[in-house]
């Protein structure tokens, strides 16, 4: 009966902790610090990207940290314990085998890119649903910045791979038709970052202003619901702009044209 008690008091505190931590829709943490520090509130969107980025490095080299000294200590085996160091590990496997499918001999030098991509959205994402930390990546300059990052990547590894011969990959299966599909290619490439970009920015913006508007009519269950829909949301958002970084690489280097 005690058990009992205290896992309904914790489902009970679950289902009323979200509403009322967003009760405070107005709170912004980032808007007070450009005001404490004396800058306009229209780069608040600057410091949460600021902010996730010192997190994605503190990651980065916590992780790295870990390995040298499991490296140091000979003891590379699976750690049995559950810690960060274990979900770092896990995630820097996964996104290293997607680097290897989709960026071919290049996967060693383009890991770090896709990693970071992904860590990055991740934890902007993540404090997204901390109230008072809204991301940078429901900021569309903030997503475009990285959608350009991915477009000079991608273009500068396809001229790598094929060199002048990249420009075959803009003119399509017929020389007839070249100057056509020149034109349809390179609109379908400039229009890349912005896709990344509007991809990402409505569906963290849209699923925030979706917990915003029922917290306000319903703050009661309904908003730890909505809250574990934007957990998924932002891994899946993470990896679906993850992924189509990986995908663009590949088509760049492919030579299947």
């Amino acid at each position: 009966m005690r058990h009992f008690s205290q896992i309904s008091s914790a489902f009970l505190l679950f289902m009323l902790l979200p509403g009322t931590c967003l009760a405070g829709g107005d709170l912004n943490w980032y808007s007070r610090l450009a005001a404490l520090i004396g800058i306009d509130a229209v780069y608040q969107p600057v410091l949460s990207f600021g902010f996730a980025l010192l997190l994605t490095v503190g990651l980065g080299w916590l992780f790295r940290s870990g390995v040298n000294k499991a490296i140091d200590s000979k003891n590379v085996a699976p750690k049995e314990s559950f810690s960060l160091f274990v979900m770092l590990e896990a995630l820097v496997g996964f996104l290293v085998g997607l680097s290897r499918e989709h960026c071919g001999k290049y996967y060693q030098s383009l890991t770090p890119l896709i990693a970071g991509i992904f860590t990055f959205i991740l934890l902007n994402n993540l404090l997204g649903l901390v109230p008072g930390l809204p991301p940078a990546t429901e900021d569309m300059s903030s997503n475009l910045a990285m959608g350009l990052t991915v477009f000079l990547v991608y273009n500068g590894f396809g001229i790598k791979e094929h060199g002048v011969g990249y420009i075959k990959q803009f003119a399509g299966p017929f020389l007839v038709l070249a100057p056509l599909f020149l034109v349809l290619e390179t609109i379908s490439h400039l229009v890349r970052p912005m896709s990344l970009s509007l991809r990402l920015t409505a569906n963290i913006f849209g699923d925030h202003l979706l917990l915003g508007v029922f917290n306000q009519l319903v703050p009661f269950l309904i908003p730890a619901v909505l809250l574990f829909m934007g957990l998924l949301v932002a891994v899946i958002q993470s990896f679906v702009f993850t992924l189509l970084t990986g995908i663009y690489i590949n088509m760049a280097i492919s030579h299947d044209h």
